[in-house]
């Protein structure tokens, strides 16, 4: 008896969202699991540069009688906080999407929802938050935990011992080293280097990495 596939669908239509279509179809080369049905996304509409259906704005598919899986392709923290959301509120069940190739222990904890890419590699007791996102070619320390929300853009690399808040964004190719502690929803710029705690909502760049503002998010509520 053939094995039943998992419908699934992809909030985000835009590159990440394209990627993971292919980090799926990898996936399914390793073994079939998932039945991808087509994109969802509130700005794109037709068919994606690769053919596969947009299938509507968010709003639309929350309003199906029934819902297949869902995994939120978005970098923005902010964003994806809010749209796993009101997921969750609607019962829907949340992908967690790792890619064949990615090399970690059995000591690893990854919580739903989260996409880990191609090339990645998780090293030992190390924690994922919710609805991480982890970009090809990362790499996570021993003993390294990351807060919910969590985006690693490629090529980040985070020492052993790191402590990561909620919602923190890491440019492409920044890196922080061992025993350091980022503040949430602060922002690495691509190419930075980390070697000092980052307080909370701090935008840090270069090497090594300087604060040179703080993210006015402090006074409001993070949806």
């Amino acid at each position: 008896m053939a094995k039943k596939l998992k419908p699934l669908v992809i909030i985000g239509a835009g590159g990440l969202g394209r990627e993971v279509a292919w980090l799926v179809a990898d996936i399914n080369r390793q073994g079939r699991e998932w039945d991808f049905v087509g994109f969802v996304d509130d700005g794109v509409q037709g068919t994606s540069p690769e053919g596969y259906p947009v299938l509507g704005t968010l709003d639309y598919f929350l309003k199906l009688p029934s819902h297949p899986w869902a995994v939120v392709a978005i970098a923005d923290s902010e964003a994806r906080k809010a749209i796993t959301q009101r997921l969750h509120s609607h019962g829907i069940n949340i992908a967690t999407l790792i890619h064949p190739s990615v090399s970690m222990s059995d000591f690893v904890q990854i919580e739903a929802g989260s996409i880990i890419c191609s090339g990645a590699v998780i090293t030992t007791n190390v924690i994922l938050g919710k609805a991480t996102i982890v970009n090809p070619k990362c790499f996570i320390g021993h003993d390294t935990v990351l807060g919910d929300f969590v985006s690693l853009m490629p090529a980040t690399n985070l020492a052993g011992e790191v402590k990561v808040g909620e919602g923190c964004y890491f440019g492409l190719n920044s890196c922080v080293i061992n025993r350091t502690k980022i503040g949430k929803w602060s922002i690495i710029g691509a190419g930075a280097t980390v070697i000092n705690d980052i307080p909370d909502y701090s935008v840090a760049v270069g090497v090594p990495a300087r604060v040179i503002k703080q993210r006015d998010m402090e006074a409001k509520e993070v949806y």
